[in-house]
């Protein structure tokens, strides 16, 4: 770090020590803990040489908040000569954003707006938000915000009091809202840290996190699961074999042939038969 970002970042902490001794706040040179919190701008911009320094907490006016400002280097500008291709010497691009976190009494589903004309953010990719203002909807761009979630917080009274109050560029982020802003000549003075505090309380004021839930949505959180339920059971019948129908042969129908009725006299029967005359010629 060179010896003008070392003496930026010492005057910053030495103003805000003194701003935490007045407010009755608390007060911490660095906090790196920080750096890796959230997912949200500036924190997913590119960049090395991240510090978070100058960091406040405490409470204004019944509203709690932290505030700190994060350092990045996003851009190394390399010299050259022009015949040997020599390299001469490097130029830092050095991004402060002075960041006020404020934590809300329930979690609302992620969201973050942008000023669509702040050069600080590559934009060009987002939508506009779907409000019914054309007019606002071309300052603004959303950044990995559902549109149906973007129409339930952008209310009429929230559009109205981020033009008035010049809230550009702010996310939600589960049940804190962060907040962003570039100070000029890369300092936050005390007095600007308490001004925008006090326009933060109108904008928490405004959020339905006094109101049901704001919907979740299927396209930027995790869908909700259907439970299961265990399908009924399933009676297998009992098979029961058929009885096999052998096949009877049917019994043969013999003819049985009648017996002649002949004229013999049959065994035991008397010889001639009776009845007979007998022969008048006499034996034969």
């Amino acid at each position: 770090m060179d010896t003008n970002e070392a003496k930026r970042i010492a005057n910053t902490n030495s103003e805000r020590q003194q701003a935490a001794a007045m407010y009755g706040w608390q007060f911490r040179p660095d906090a790196p803990e920080l750096l890796q919190r959230w997912n949200v701008l500036p924190f997913n911009q590119i960049g090395d040489k991240r510090l978070a320094f100058g960091v406040l907490s405490g409470n204004y006016q019944g509203l709690p908040f932290t505030m700190f400002d994060y350092h990045r280097r996003p851009v190394v500008t390399t010299t050259f000569t022009r015949w040997t291709n020599k390299k001469m010497n490097e130029m830092d691009t050095i991004t402060i954003d002075s960041v006020w976190v404020i934590p809300l009494p329930v979690a609302l589903p992620q969201f973050t707006i942008v000023s669509s004309t702040d050069s600080n953010w590559d934009t060009e990719q987002y939508p506009e938000p779907p409000t019914h203002d054309p007019k606002f909807n071309r300052w603004y761009k959303l950044i990995d915000t559902n549109p149906q979630a973007a129409q339930q917080i952008l209310t009429p009274q929230v559009m109205a009091l981020m033009r008035e109050q010049k809230l550009h560029t702010w996310s939600l982020a589960g049940n804190e809202l962060l907040y962003v802003e570039h100070p000029i000549f890369g300092r936050t003075k005390p007095d600007e840290v308490v001004e925008a505090l006090g326009k933060l309380m109108g904008l928490v004021s405004m959020l339905p996190v006094h109101q049901q839930p704001v919907q979740q949505h299927q396209q930027y959180q995790q869908p909700v699961q259907p439970q299961y339920q265990q399908p009924a059971q399933y009676q297998q019948p009992q098979y029961q074999a058929p009885q096999p129908q052998y096949y009877q042969q049917p019994q043969p129908q013999y003819y049985q042939q009648p017996q002649p009725q002949y004229g013999y006299p049959q065994p035991g029967y008397p010889y001639p038969p009776q009845g007979y005359p007998p022969n008048p010629y006499g034996p034969r």
